[in-house]
């Protein structure tokens, strides 16, 4: 007699984007792009790299803006400004290390390098030591 039970059927199950848990005090917006999952975890689990450069921050908006609206040339703009207790640490378009891209994820990348520059000098103008256990490829 023949065993009619299915075979085992194998489902593939997509990895997870990135499991960070989010900052409460740091909000997320987007303009000229629909607000996506994976951007947004990208940007925590930036939050999360930079660990002791942020741990002091008491609030933080990341505005990711998409500034042409042709899809075929669609390029990505990241701005943040992270409060901390003594000012406001900003990156912005102008800063020199973070232009335009048009992938999302370089210049969220492009965005919280110059930022990890600007919270690094912000840390040593304040009296604190720059942490030593950021890689320098962050």
């Amino acid at each position: 007699m023949e065993d009619l039970a299915t075979p085992p059927v194998e489902i593939e199950i997509p990895a997870p984007v990135r499991l960070v848990a989010p900052r409460v005090n740091c909000q997320i917006a987007f303009v000229g792009t629909p607000a996506s999952e994976a951007p947004r975890a990208e940007v925590h689990a930036w939050l999360a790299k930079l660990g002791l450069l942020t741990a002091p921050m008491t609030e933080g908006r990341v505005v990711i803006e998409a500034v042409d609206q042709d899809h075929k040339e669609r390029r990505y703009r990241v701005r943040m400004d992270l409060t901390m207790p003594h000012g406001v640490v900003t990156v912005g378009h102008d800063h020199p290390n973070n232009g335009a891209h048009e992938d999302i994820y370089v210049a969220i990348r492009n965005a919280f390098r110059a930022g990890r520059r600007e919270l690094t000098a912000y840390s040593l103008s304040h009296g604190a030591p720059a942490p030593v256990d950021l890689p320098s490829s962050i």
